[in-house]
């Protein structure tokens, strides 16, 4: 039988750098520093591509990462969308859905986790590319605000993001579809 990888690995480092690396990009924006705020978000959204192939490629795939990886994910997006919407840079309403989806992927992960006994959820492919097209479009969005020439990109970032977070709501609706199959197949005694 294979070693299990100790839950603090190089991986594991790079995700919690993630997790250290939100607050730094909060406090930047709302100081009004966009540019030092926009390398942090970007860094911080390809450190998430760097863990997970140095998870799969090196066998660090533990019980930490699979937690703390989309923690670290939903805390710089949600943080992104929240700053953003309070400072004009993305529809309030697309903020307020990116949260909305949060709690249906919680609902739908608690659900399958307490009645199928099922934790270790994997993520959908639309919910792969929605979390794709939600940080490459919130990284356009935060540099026009930091470089004014991106100015023009900002309405095709708008309607791409909200794109994104459609495709992390309709994820997050498979999720509780999953949580609530789980639940009829018990309850049926299969």
């Amino acid at each position: 039988m294979p070693a299990r990888p100790p839950e603090l690995n190089p991986a594991n480092g790079v995700t919690l750098l993630r997790l250290v690396l939100v607050p730094v990009f909060a406090v930047w924006l709302l100081e009004g520093r966009p540019g030092p705020a926009f390398i942090v978000f970007a860094l911080a959204s390809l450190s998430d591509l760097v863990d997970g192939w140095l998870a799969r490629r090196f066998g660090w795939v533990t019980a930490l990462g699979v937690f703390i990886d989309p923690l670290a994910d939903k805390a710089l997006q949600l943080t992104a969308f929240t700053l953003l919407a309070i400072k004009g840079g993305c529809p309030a309403w697309l903020a307020v859905l990116a949260w909305s989806r949060e709690v249906l992927v919680v609902s739908g992960f608690a659900l399958m986790a307490l009645v199928a006994q099922d934790k270790t959820v994997r993520s959908s492919p639309l919910g792969k590319l929605g979390n794709l097209a939600q940080m490459a479009t919130l990284s356009i969005l935060l540099a026009v605000g930091a470089w004014p020439p991106w100015a023009r990109w900002e309405g095709a970032a708008q309607l791409a993001l909200a794109g994104g977070v459609l495709l992390n709501f309709m994820a997050g609706m498979q999720y509780v579809a999953r949580g609530s199959q789980a639940y009829e197949a018990r309850q049926k005694g299969l």
